[in-house]
Order: C-alpha cells, then structure tokens, then sequence
C-alpha cells in the first residue's frame, strides 16, 4: 500500500503541472484485414497537444490556437484517439474511481517492476470508442508497473469491456510508455509512446503508433478556441529574445559530456555545443559555441542478431546568451566511434551435400533497421554496454515542423 501511495503521489504531482506544457505528438497509421496479416501504412499525422482546463486540446503545429473540439474532427477520416496524454492515466490513478489490486514482479524492459491490476466499472468510465460515425462509453480493465526501486511509472495498459452490441467493434486496447523528461526546469513524467489497437467484427485492425517529442514550456500565449469569447492562457514572455531557425540549416555539433549506457536513462539531459556558426541568407542565426539542448530518447538493449542497443537523441532548443530558438531536426552524420553503426547486419552460410557430385554452400545475410522517429537521430551500438565520448562530432539539418 505504502509503494502504491508513493506512486500516486509522484503521478499526481507530475500531472498538476502539464497544464504549463505542450508537446509534438506524431501518430503514425495503419491497417491490415486480419490478425495474421501484416499491417499497411496508411499515413502519419503530426499535431500538437496540451492541457487546458483538464482537458486534452489540440491544434496544428506552430498554430496559436488550441481548438475546443475532437481530435477525430479535426484529422478528419481513419483512427483517432485522445486520452493518452492524461486522462487515462488519470482515471487509473489520480481520480478515485477505479479498483486496483497487487498483483507482483516481474522484468519490464530490463528493470525489475512492481506490477498492479485495476478496473473502471461502465458506470464511472468516461472512455468513449468511435467508429464509422458511432460512438459508445465503455468500461476499463488494464495494469500499470513501476520500477522496484524508483517507483517511477513505466507502462500504462488498457482495454476496453462491455463493448455495445450496436459498435461493430470486438476488442479495443492502449498502451503507454513512460519517462520522465527535462522541460525546462522541470522533470515531468510524460509519455513517450504509445499504441493503439482497434479490432472490428469484420476482423480488420487498425492500429496507430503514437510518438510524443519536443515538449516545451508555453512561451507566450496559447489561445482556447471555442464557441463561446475566447480563453487564453498567458505566460509570463521569459527575458530572452526569440530566434526562429529556418528549415534546411547545417548544425555542426559535438556533445559536451559522455553518454555511458550503465548510468543512462531515457529521459536524460543531454547537451551538444555548436562548432560552426550558422548563417541564413548571409545573416548570422546562430553563433559558434551556443549549446543546443535535448535529451536521451531511446536505449532499447537487444540481443538478436547480437548485443546491442538502439540509441536516439532528441535536440529541442538552442541557447546562447539572450537568445533561445525552438529546435526540430534530423540528424544526418554522425562521426565513426567504436560500436557505433545506422545498420545491424549478421549472414549465414549453410551448405547443402549433393552426394557425389560435391557441395553447394549459400549464404543469406539479414539487415537491421532502426524505426526513424521524426526529429530523433537513431542509430545502433554494438555490445552489452557502450560509452559515447565526450567530443562526439554530429550533423543535423533543421526542418519545419508541418502537419
């Protein structure tokens, strides 16, 4: 009782204060006809979301405005869902009204967690399952874990029951991964993933992916539209002046501190100083030596085809004195260090007796890709542990973040 009481208090504390914040939340689409089938990418949709008045808003990037309706209505047609940035957790933890029960260990990830069960019963749920212009409540079983040691939340798991007959739907299911992460001066605990499944009685599936990144602080106004005179949140403009970066730009860069895998965690600050200024049109748009700041967003360990460990950086903002800029980009070298590789490949070599006439050997080779994440540099490192120094040489390119 006393972890569990530990864990609500931390997850209540981190959510009191998302309503300061916003992030990128990218959501990647497909469908396939059966669960035998491979799933076909449908497209990717790209939109930002807050939390304004207890309630998950959302609005194109770079808008001014959060709009006071569905996200379904806003994307238009396929799966859509809302919930994942705070009202599922919240229902699960937060607002007192759903049973939970201990259930034990186990290892999530390569971290030992403690694991719970809980249930919403139909009459306190507030989750609602859309499709093909329909639309039902539904009640809610799940688990959530949390590291032994830590508490710090990990995975939230949902599903949908007593599903209505009229909703052609037969199953309904999220889950969510967890991290905290450095906003500003703030550590929050935000989701950084995030799937959802829907399975129709025709048996088609349609799944989306979702991706948060690039969560910040409101820099200025944000604007609640709705039907009604407008609300608005207002932050204080902080005393720095604000430097947009135009789509296309080189940032040549060397990270100001080593990246040890047996001390790292997802979620980490991470700082790189930029080498080179940075012109636009001949006007200087960032000087030599301003740090561009991120965090450490992926250190997935494998062991097929051999040891390894996924790694992604996120950068989001570029400081130098007086001056701060929103990053978003795409990392497009990285300099050779030991372990370091955009590919994992492993071949065999099998041989086949023909009898007397000899043998006959074939080879097959298997590559490995790392899933891009949009404004994340991924790449693999080899072995069961890995050190990135101190001095890494990298190239990015800033893009525009559109719809």
């Amino acid at each position: 009782m006393l972890q569990l009481a530990r864990l609500k208090r931390d997850v209540k504390s981190s959510l009191a204060a998302l309503p300061n914040y916003t992030c990128v939340e990218t959501i990647q689409r497909s469908q396939r006809s059966g669960a035998q089938k491979p799933f076909r990418f449908l497209d990717t949709v790209r939109v930002e979301v807050a939390v304004v008045n207890n309630r998950e808003l959302y609005s194109w990037p770079g808008a001014n405005e959060f709009e006071d309706r569905d996200i379904g209505d806003m994307i238009g047609t396929g799966m859509s869902s809302s919930g994942s940035f705070i009202s599922e957790i919240s229902n699960a933890l937060i607002n007192n009204i759903s049973t939970i029960t201990w259930r034990g260990n186990e290892d999530l990830r390569g971290r030992r967690a403690v694991l719970w069960d809980y249930s919403i019963p139909y009459n306190l749920s507030d989750w609602i399952l859309r499709i093909a212009g329909r639309q039902g409540k539904v009640s809610e079983t799940g688990s959530f874990w949390a590291d032994a040691q830590t508490l710090e939340l990990l995975r939230l798991e949902i599903n949908a029951g007593d599903i209505p007959p009229d909703l052609p739907i037969t199953a309904a299911s999220d889950s969510l991964d967890y991290s905290p992460m450095r906003v500003g001066s703030r550590d929050l605990l935000l989701p950084q993933t995030a799937e959802s499944l829907l399975t129709e009685w025709n048996g088609k599936q349609s799944r989306n992916l979702i991706e948060f990144s690039h969560c910040r602080e409101f820099a200025a106004e944000a604007r609640l539209t709705t039907g009604e005179p407008s609300a608005t949140i207002e932050k204080t403009a902080p005393p720095v002046t604000e430097v947009s970066i135009p789509a296309g730009l080189r940032f040549s860069v060397r990270l100001t501190k080593p990246v040890d895998s047996q001390v790292a965690k997802v979620g980490d600050p991470l700082d790189a100083e930029i080498v080179s200024s940075v012109e636009y049109k001949h006007k200087l748009i960032v000087p030599k030596g301003a740090i561009l700041r991120g965090r450490i967003r992926r250190l997935e360990r494998f062991s097929t085809p051999r040891p390894n460990y996924v790694v992604g950086l996120e950068f989001t903002d570029v400081e130098f004195p007086g001056h701060h800029a929103r990053f978003f980009g795409e990392m497009l070298s990285v300099v050779p260090t030991a372990g370091l590789s955009l590919t994992v490949s492993t071949s065999k070599t099998e041989t086949r007796d023909l009898g007397p006439v000899g043998s006959l050997a074939s080879s097959r080779t298997e590559t490995y890709l790392a899933v891009p994440i949009p404004g994340i540099g991924t790449f693999f490192m080899e072995g069961s542990n890995f050190r990135l120094p101190e001095g890494l040489l990298m190239d990015w390119r800033s893009v525009k973040l559109a719809k």
